[in-house]
């Protein structure tokens, strides 16, 4: 019975071996659901969770947090899920976010900054009562949702257009365990986690979708988790990033297989198969993982396919999502985990067996480096590359050549020449991706303003063949051998085909525009003059890169007066690089149909994201740029002060200008301003630069300028993850590190 399974409530009336009381020690308790519900339009899959946890603040007081998030997934691939908490939980992790150092701390600092506002949460939202519990029986009352017992079964229920209200009658007996720091749910520095199981749970109740309910019924599966305290007052937070796989599956043969895994994909797994009769029987077992899928929200990347092999068991198992896109986000969880309805077949025992479950991946969710972090962007961003630019010629679109409509003026054997110069040239290009934290900004705005960007994923390809297209052209302008630490497009297809597929490569755009918004044409029109207008100001900053800003600079030496010719390349920095950035900041805003103000705060934030970045690129030069290959080493994409060597007046030298004395400022700008290869010229200037606090004044400007158009956006934007990852953007922009 259920019943047996559960402790009681009421955390003082459980004691531990050690004789004190989980009043005294603190700890957390999770009680888990999952269920697949028969509804008329097809299955359902549903997972509920209640969390209590006990903690002590930095004064020995304690103090208590409460959780609920359920998640739905339907047919068609809907997936939904709703997340609560109460101050004591918002409380709790603005003490873990204070004590996390092993976070980076651009992202700790934003993250605690989002976490003091006050203000709506997303996805999670805040209770407006305190949880009401029940004493000695299991009696949850969130408000929004109830756990409780009835006899032998439980009732859950919850409010809400995606509301439930459901009974959990046992037919297996509890399954009880008792593992020493390790185990789903547990962090490692736990002393004990106690996990009580039902493995399969007739369901009986009502569904509701908006103001349609609906009776369902179906079976289900049931863990109660208790962990003894890792949170204290010197350490708020667990000292390691939880990972864990862990699935229940059950079965036609009345069996249930569970299988966990706590630590990376490559550590062994376990798989606890549980008879008709209730009895379990443990293995070792080997869990591979397939068909990654990445989430556009949180950048984390899931397998959706497992295949378990268990030879002691006689146990083979393939595994299936229903369908990737079924991700948890609370910040309960960390940036995410992936708690995905499957269906399953193989053989256990000599008998081919069918069944179904639920299979979860936690993956290492902690931030220990934003850059790092960010870039996991660029395997989606290439997957949608390869869609509108694929590998070989026979798959090309006809798209790519203005040719969807009148399939014939396309020649077949002008295909191969198509693919060869159009094609190729960006694939090169591409191939070695950049940050691609351009390409994420419309996706993440989308998101930030309560849309769904998981819907405009083309937009991802669509914004980085903009900014690599620019690139190609510049690197032609420019005469530049490298980029992103590979030969640059023209070096190996030519100038000719280099300019061309460069230039083409804005009207992929176009192509994908037509896709995401096929059925609204006043937000196409937006979206398109947006689009044109960043590339306009794109290539007037190009312009003004091209005049070059020596005469300013021979004029700033001569004069002491170097407020003119920052104002010239902070110009030139801001159409170049700052107004596109803005532009795909705009695009993603009008899409999710922000209003004005909200729309002007993210394309003011935005821009200054645009402009502190190139200036940190200008500080940058000065010391080399090295990127991590593909290959997990480290190549040098940018020579050491390159653009000083080029006789370029960049904004490090430009504020040189008023911080050394005026002769040596002039000595250096004629060492400079045709050019030198010297190495320990250039060494010398550099050190120079620094010394007079050229960079630093450099720095400064760039976090000014993000930390001012924060100010206005940030209470327009609800608290979580992702608008503190958007804050630890612009502290990135403003001072990046070279590897």
């Amino acid at each position: 019975m259920i019943r047996s399974s559960v402790e009681p409530t009421r955390t003082s009336a459980t004691a531990h071996p050690d004789g004190t009381t989980a009043e005294r020690r603190g700890g957390a308790e999770w009680w888990w659901f999952n269920a697949r519900l028969e509804t008329d339009g097809g299955p359902v899959g549903l997972v509920v969770a209640f969390l209590r946890h006990r903690f002590f603040d930095p004064d020995g007081a304690p103090a208590d947090s409460h959780a609920v998030l359920w998640a739905r997934s339907g047919p068609a691939a809907a997936h939904g899920v709703e997340s609560w908490m109460d101050t004591g939980c918002l409380e709790l992790l603005r003490a873990a976010t204070a004590a996390d150092r092993d976070t980076d701390p651009r992202v700790r600092d934003a993250l605690s900054e989002t976490l003091l506002r006050e203000g709506a949460l997303r996805p999670d939202r805040v209770l407006s009562a305190p949880v009401r519990t029940g004493g000695d029986r299991l009696d949850l009352d969130f408000g929004v949702a109830v756990l409780r017992e009835d006899g032998d079964d439980h009732v859950i229920e919850a409010d809400g257009a995606t509301g439930f209200s459901l009974r959990l009658t046992p037919r297996k007996p509890a399954l009880r365990r008792s593992l020493p720091g390790a185990g789903r749910w547990s962090p490692p520095d736990a002393v004990r986690t106690r996990v009580h199981t039902v493995p399969r749970l007739e369901v009986r109740g009502v569904i509701r979708d908006g103001r349609r309910a609906e009776r369902v019924t179906g079976d289900g599966w049931y863990e109660h988790i208790t962990a003894d305290p890792w949170h204290r007052a010197d350490r708020p937070g667990p000292a390691a990033d939880p990972v864990w796989t862990w699935a229940g599956l059950r079965l036609d043969d009345g069996r249930e297989v569970e299988v966990h895994r706590t630590g990376p994909a490559e550590a062994g797994a376990t798989v606890v198969a549980i008879s008709p009769e209730g009895e379990p029987v443990t293995a070792s077992a080997r869990v591979t993982g397939r068909d990654p899928w990445t989430s556009v929200s949180s950048l984390n990347t899931y397998p959706t396919t497992w295949e378990v092999d268990a030879p002691d068991l006689g146990l083979r198992l393939s595994v299936r999502s229903w369908f990737p896109r079924q991700e948890i986000r609370s910040l309960v969880l960390g940036p995410g985990m992936l708690a995905a309805h499957v269906d399953a077949e193989g053989d256990l025992a000599g008998r081919r067996v069918r069944g179904h479950g639920v299979w979860e991946e936690h993956p290492a969710n902690r931030i220990g480096d934003f850059e790092r972090h960010v870039t996991r962007v660029r395997e989606v961003t290439r997957a949608e590359i390869d869609r509108l630019y694929p590998p070989r010629p026979q798959d090309t679109p006809l798209s790519a050549a203005g040719c969807e409509d009148l399939p014939e003026r396309l020649d077949p054997g002008s295909v191969n020449d198509l693919h060869a110069s159009l094609i190729e040239p960006m694939r090169h290009a591409t191939e070695g991706l950049g940050k691609s934290w351009r390409s994420y900004v419309t996706v993440a705005v989308i998101e930030l303003c309560g849309g769904d960007g998981e819907l405009y994923r083309p937009l991802l390809a669509a914004t980085e063949l903009l900014h690599t297209g620019c690139l190609v052209v510049d690197d032609v302008q420019d005469g530049s051998p490298l980029r992103r630490g590979r030969p640059a497009a023209h070096t190996v297809f030519g100038a000719p085909a280099a300019i061309n597929a460069g230039t083409a490569a804005y009207f992929a755009f176009d192509r994908v525009l037509d896709e995401v918004l096929p059925d609204d044409d006043a937000l196409r029109l937006r979206v398109y003059r947006t689009y044109l207008w960043a590339l306009r100001a794109g290539h007037a900053g190009q312009a003004l890169d091209i005049a070059g800003h020596r005469s300013a600079m021979d004029l700033a030496v001569a004069t002491g007066n170097a407020r003119p010719l920052l104002n010239r390349i902070r110009t030139t920095h801001r159409l170049k690089t700052a107004v596109p950035v803005r532009g795909v900041a705009e695009m993603g805003a009008h899409i999710a149909g922000a209003d004005e103000t909200l729309l002007r705060a993210l394309g003011d934030y935005f821009e200054a994201v645009g402009l502190a970045y190139q200036i940190s690129d200008d500080v940058m030069d000065l010391r080399g740029v090295t990127a991590r290959s593909s290959s997990g080493g480290s190549e040098r994409t940018k020579h050491t002060a390159e653009d000083l060597r080029a006789g370029k007046a960049t904004m490090p030298l430009a504020h040189a200008v008023t911080l050394l004395p005026a002769d040596r400022a002039r000595r250096i700008w004629e060492t400079v301003r045709d050019g030198c290869e010297d190495r320990d010229t250039i060494a010398s200037v550099v050190a120079e630069l620094e010394a007079c606090g050229a960079v630093a004044a450099c720095d400064e400007e760039a976090a000014r300028l993000v930390s001012e158009a924060w100010e206005p956006l940030q209470d327009l934007l609800p608290a979580g993850w992702l608008t503190a990852q958007m804050r630890a953007l612009g502290t990135y922009a403003a001072r990046r590190e070279p590897e």
